[in-house]
């Protein structure tokens, strides 16, 4: 398993963080991993991904299955190319664009509201730390923090039962 995945994201490792200092990079080639992602889940394990909550879902069990079998070593690439689809599943459920954030020094999500939000860090710590630091457990928090953040000052933010 771990040669499949190596193989399938070093057509993409331009994405990797500890790489990327030297290397231009742009949010069309975080579009394009995302679609790589798709492509790979598709051929190679007969998983069609939408970009929609329910995909997050199963790519949160994916990660979770596969991580203790993988070197951390591959941690970083992995989590450049499942944090572009996260990231592009973001842009399309909520909103958003691809951007560079001087002040961490990496690329996320720019949100409508302002906030930011890291894909790929968010992949790379559960890949690390496995379902405690849960990708869908971000994804789903995203609504709250943007009805937090246009909240007025000193308001209480009430939330619904869905």
């Amino acid at each position: 398993m771990q040669q499949n995945i190596k193989a399938w994201f070093s057509r993409i490792r331009r994405l990797n963080p500890l790489r990327r200092k030297s290397l231009k990079v742009s949010a069309e080639d975080y579009r394009a991993a995302a679609e790589g992602v798709v492509t790979h889940m598709r051929e190679q394990l007969g998983i069609e991904l939408r970009y929609d909550k329910e995909s997050i879902q199963w790519l949160d069990g994916y990660i979770n299955r596969i991580r203790l079998e993988l070197n951390k070593e591959i941690y970083a690439g992995l989590a450049a190319a499942l944090g572009a689809y996260v990231g592009e599943t973001i842009i399309n459920v909520y909103g958003g664009t691809w951007a560079y954030f001087e002040k961490q020094g990496s690329w996320g999500i720019q949100l409508n509201d302002g906030n930011g939000a890291f894909p790929i860090a968010k992949v790379y710590k559960q890949l690390e730390d496995g379902e405690f630091d849960s990708v869908y457990s971000f994804f789903t928090i995203i609504p709250l923090i943007n009805e937090i953040a246009s909240a007025p000052p000193n308001s209480v933010v009430e939330r619904s039962n869905e």
